[in-house]
Parts: structure tokens; C-alpha cells; sequence
């Protein structure tokens, strides 16, 4: 690890740098089953990119895409549906019984499914096109039955791409179900990852309820406020550690002094 600031007065680090590969031991360690995360940057930055890349490490992720084909989620490499089970129980009762009940599923979600009970990785992409006002609302309707879904189910981590349009009152409106996630999915093993441009406009308990955030560089200095004093950081300390940052590069905010230095990174494109 290089140090490359330290806490005046203390010597302890305040943020450290690490490789790619390192960080993603480091989260592999640090980032367990349960632990939500927010991404907060502007658009270009890299968040996708740098969330997918983490996701690879996940057993379970469903990545709801409501902007509809995302070519830097579709570069992930998971598996993309346009429609979920009719039981949400289903996968749950096939981890128990590590047998196939969901014969009335459609074909994609059996493979799914029972490469599962296999005790092998399920990463799903969960989005359609949405270039219509039709399309849009199917969109809305399939964001609305995944949260469902996982709730039920348990166990996945849930990536959110542009929570600002799932959650709008505006737009999606589905501010409720994912509140309703982030305050108790934790029993369950389920963690929730938001990704966002600003603080406005969306749920404060995506930070609230987060035990980790990451910024990419902003000029914007009233979010760097929010999501230090969200996360229980000195907002000065981070806002110096912003300025810093290169292009394509993110700072990983843990929760609270005691969670340890700031981390930064830049992930590789997929």
C-alpha cells in the first residue's frame, strides 16, 4: 500500500492508494454480505465501470438497469432478462432443496436457477429497452417486481444504475421499495449498491444506510459535504482528497474514522 496522505498530527493515514487488483482483495475482505454501498460522480467518470468491476466478485448480483440497455453494464459480461419469475420464493426454495421447482419460469431463469442450486454464480442483468413511453413503463413495472423479487429472496447484492430515475416521484417512483431494502435487507444478507451524480433528488438513505461511498471528482463542494457528513468524515479532509483525483479515478469512503483510511483507485475498462 502507499501512503499518500496522513492525518495532521497523527501519522495515521487518512487516504491510501492501491492497484486495482489490491483493491479488490481489499473489498473481497472488507465489503461483506449485507453492507450497502452508494456511488456518487458525474457522468463519464467511470462509476459503472467501476462498480461492474467489483460486482465480479459477488456470487449473487441482480443489476437493474431502468435507462434501458447500458452499454457499460452489458460489457459486464452478465446475463441480461427483460422479465422476472413469477415466484420470487422460488430461488429460495431451490437453494433448500437443490432441486428444480419453478417449472412454470420461463426458460432463462431456469438455467439460472439451477445453476444456483449448482453452487454456481448467477450475475443478471434486469432491464429492456426503453427508447418509448410504452417501454418506459414496462421498464417501471419490471424495476417494481425485481425489488420484490430480492426482498423475498435474499442473499443478492442489488446494483441500482442511476437511482435517481428508480427513485424520482418524477420518474420511476420507487423510492419506497428501495428505502425499504436499504433499512432492512442487512438480516437477510442483501446489499444494496446506488449509483448516482449528485445528492439531490434522491434518498438520503442511500449514504444513511451505506457502510461504504465512493466519490469521483466534482467541483461540486455542497455534495462533498453531504456525503462526508453522511458518512461520518471530515468533509475538509475529503474535499482535499476530490481536488486530487485524477480523471477516471474514485475515492471509497468508509463509514466513520474507526472504518479506516480513505482508498483510492481507478478501475480498468471492461
Amino acid at each position: 500500500m502507499t501512503v499518500v496522505a496522513a492525518i495532521p498530527g497523527t501519522g495515521e493515514p487518512l487516504v491510501i492508494g492501491l492497484p486495482w487488483d489490491e483493491f479488490r482483495g481489499y473489498m473481497r475482505w472488507a465489503w461483506r454480505p449485507g453492507m450497502h454501498m452508494a456511488a456518487i460522480g458525474p457522468t463519464g467518470e467511470g462509476k459503472t465501470t467501476t462498480i461492474a468491476g467489483l460486482l465480479q466478485d459477488r456470487h449473487y448480483v441482480l443489476a437493474l438497469d431502468p435507462k434501458g440497455e447500458d452499454e457499460t453494464l452489458t460489457a459486464s459480461g452478465f446475463t441480461r432478462v427483460s422479465y422476472l419469475p413469477d415466484e420470487p420464493r422460488a430461488w429460495r426454495r431451490q437453494i433448500r432443496h437443490l432441486t428444480h421447482t419453478a417449472a412454470r419460469e420461463p426458460a432463462c431463469w431456469d438455467c439460472i436457477h439451477n445453476t444456483i442450486a449448482e453452487g454456481g454464480p448467477a450475475r443478471v442483468i434486469i432491464g429492456g429497452p426503453a427508447r418509448t413511453e410504452a417501454e418506459d413503463r414496462r421498464n417501471q413495472e419490471l424495476m417494481r417486481r425485481a425489488f420484490a423479487y430480492a426482498r423475498a429472496a435474499g442473499g443478492w447484492t442489488v446494483y441500482i444504475d442511476e437511482f435517481e430515475l428508480v427513485s424520482s416521484a418524477e420518474m420511476f417512483g420507487q423510492r419506497r421499495d428501495v428505502n425499504r431494502m436499504l433499512i432492512s435487507a442487512r438480516r437477510e444478507g442483501t446489499s444494496v449498491v446506488t449509483s448516482y451524480q449528485a445528492q439531490a433528488w434522491v434518498s438520503k438513505h442511500a449514504t444513511r444506510q451505506a457502510s461504504f461511498a465512493a466519490i469521483w471528482r466534482t467541483g461540486d463542494r455542497d455534495m462533498v459535504k453531504a456525503v462526508a457528513q453522511s458518512m461520518g468524515r471530515d468533509w475538509r479532509e475529503l474535499e482535499q482528497v476530490v481536488d486530487l483525483l485524477p480523471a477516471w479515478h474514485v475515492c471509497l469512503i468508509p463509514r466513520g474514522r474507526s472504518g479506516g483510511p480513505l482508498v483510492c483507485t481507478s478501475a480498468p475498462e471492461l
